[in-house]
């Protein structure tokens, strides 16, 4: 593992960023390198080849959380009607971090009916997310503004057509719910062109280091 270590005075004063890891696992070697292209802002990791390891979308809005209603048929606890429920209810204690499932625009934000308040997400092509019930929507989320996935959009609350706290999260394509577990969403784009070739000065220096550990440990083992 290779990551970063920040001084202050000639002190250490803590660990940042894993910049590559790799392991083998039944003879199979596995990577991971940080790359951020120039002026682009985030970066992610990616395999050996440029090839994303960022899923396009989380599995879940929330880091702790047990799903309470799922993507089916129900009767309403509110109406009592027998009728679709057209996303996935997570319970969780009022106030809990509210995160974006994947990169993209706020489309909508404010208080919506039943769906109290309420943050809608345009992702790339025909896919957005709704995030209801909230307790409060977070400091800077406004109509337009640009979000990354994991950027905290609320908290958790009982706003709306709501017996309890917990979180209604919706997955649309061409805005209409649907169930994300039956959704096949295309990989986050690898890198191309420049910003391919400067991942592969990067990893050549990468794995350069990765041979002087693996020679180390060699050296200390054999003591």
């Amino acid at each position: 593992m290779i990551f970063e270590t920040l001084w202050q005075a000639g002190e250490p004063v803590h660990s940042g960023r894993v910049l590559a890891v790799e392991f083998l696992n039944d003879g199979k070697r596995h990577q991971a390198i940080w790359f951020n292209e120039a002026d682009a802002g985030q970066g992610g990791y990616f395999d050996a080849e440029g090839k994303t390891l960022k899923k396009a979308f989380l599995k879940s809005p929330l880091q702790f959380s047990r799903i309470t209603s799922g993507f089916a048929m129900r009767s309403h606890p509110i109406s009592g009607m027998w009728k679709q429920h057209k996303g996935i209810d997570f319970a969780a204690p009022v106030g809990t971090p509210i995160r974006a499932t994947g990169d993209g625009h706020i489309e909508f934000t404010g208080s919506h009916g039943g769906y109290g308040n309420m943050v809608v997400i345009q992702h790339s092509g025909s896919y957005s997310t709704a995030y209801a019930h909230m307790s409060h929507i977070a400091s800077g989320i406004k109509r337009g503004a640009r979000i990354a996935q994991g950027d905290v959009i609320g908290y958790v609350g009982t706003s709306g057509w709501s017996t309890g706290p917990h979180l209604h999260y919706e997955f649309r394509v061409n805005d209409a719910a649907r169930d994300p577990n039956s959704i096949v969403v295309q990989q986050t784009q690898s890198l191309a062109g420049t910003a391919l070739q400067q991942f592969h000065r990067q990893v050549a220096d990468i794995k350069h280091r990765f041979r002087l550990l693996s020679a180390e440990v060699t050296q200390l083992a054999a003591r």
